[in-house]
C-alpha cells in the first residue's frame, strides 16, 4: 500500500518490463484503463480466479466495441481457456470478440488446449494463422503470440498425419517467434518459454546442440523473473527449465560449465 498513484502509460511500462507485481500495486482500480491491465499482470502471473474477476468486471460494462471491452473478453477467454479449457462459455465470448490478429491467438490457444488433449485439430487453419502472422508487418507482440502457440500446437499433435510434414521447419518457426519478440520488447516471461518451448521441439526434431543452447537461454532468463515477481508461477517455469537443461546434458553426455 502506500504507492504513489501511476500514469497508464506508466503502468504500460512496466508491463512490457514484465513487473506484474508492480503494475498490480500501483495501478488506480478506479480508472478503467488501469484496472484492465492489473487483469493482464494477474493473467501473466497464472493467477487466473484474480484475472477473471477483474475482466468479467469490465465485460459487464463495456460493449465488445470498444478497445476496453475487447481487450476484457479476450483476457476473460484466454483466463477461462487456461483454467477450463474449451466450453460453451469461451465459445460464447470469442464469438463476441470482433475479428483481428489478437482474435487469433485466442483462437490458437484454443487449439492448443485441443492438441494437448490428443484431440485431432484443422492443420490447414494453424499453418494459415502462422502466415498471416508471418506475413502481417508491421509487427506486434501478438504476432510472435501466435507464431509460438501455432508452433506448440504442432508439436503437441505431431503424431497426427497432416501434420508430419511440417514438423522439420517448427525449431525454425519458433526462433522467428523470439526474433519477432525481441524486435517488439516484449516481456521476458514470453520469451523465456518461447526458449523453453524451442529446446522441447530441438530436442524432439533430434537437433541436441540447438536444443541445449534454448534450454540454457531459458534457464537464464526464468531465474530473475522468478526472484523478482514472487508466485510459484515463475518459480516453477525455472524449474521445468533446469530440469529440461538437465536432461538435455545426460543425453548428450555434456558437461556445460
Amino acid at each position: 500500500g502506500g504507492a504513489e498513484m501511476a500514469t497508464t502509460a506508466e503502468l504500460e511500462g512496466l508491463y512490457r518490463q514484465a513487473k506484474y507485481r508492480e503494475v498490480i500495486e500501483s495501478a488506480d482500480k478506479n480508472d478503467p484503463e488501469q484496472f484492465l491491465l492489473v487483469g493482464w499482470a494477474y493473467h501473466q502471473l497464472g493467477e487466473y480466479d484474480k484475472s477473471k474477476i477483474f475482466f468479467a468486471g469490465l465485460v459487464s460494462n463495456y460493449q465488445s466495441s470498444s478497445k476496453i471491452g475487447e481487450s476484457a473478453r479476450r483476457g476473460l477467454a484466454h483466463s477461462w481457456l487456461q483454467t477450463d479449457g474449451i466450453s460453451p462459455l469461451v465459445e460464447g465470448v470469442m464469438k463476441e470478440i470482433p475479428p483481428s490478429i489478437d482474435l487469433d491467438n485466442v483462437y490458437m490457444n484454443a487449439v492448443l488446449v485441443k492438441a494437448r488433449k490428443g484431440e485431432t485439430i484443422s492443420v490447414e487453419l494453424v499453418i494459415g494463422r502462422i502466415i498471416a502472422a508471418l506475413t502481417t508487418v508491421p509487427y506486434k507482440t501478438v504476432s510472435g503470440h501466435i507464431i509460438n502457440n501455432g508452433v506448440l500446437t504442432l508439436h503437441e499433435a505431431r503424431s497426427q498425419e497432416g501434420v508430419r510434414p511440417y514438423l522439420s521447419i517448427l525449431p525454425g518457426l519458433m526462433d522467428a517467434a523470439i526474433g519477432i519478440y525481441e524486435a517488439t520488447g516484449t516481456a521476458e516471461n514470453h520469451i523465456a518459454g518461447a526458449e523453453y518451448r524451442a529446446a522441447l521441439i530441438c530436442r524432439a526434431s533430434g537437433w541436441k546442440k540447438l536444443a541445449l543452447v534454448s534450454a540454457q537461454e531459458s534457464v537464464d532468463l526464468w531465474r530473475p523473473l522468478a526472484c523478482s515477481q514472487g508466485g510459484e508461477r515463475y518459480q516453477k517455469n525455472l524449474e521445468g527449465a533446469e530440469k529440461l537443461l538437465r536432461e538435455l546434458k545426460e543425453e548428450g553426455g555434456i558437461s556445460l560449465i
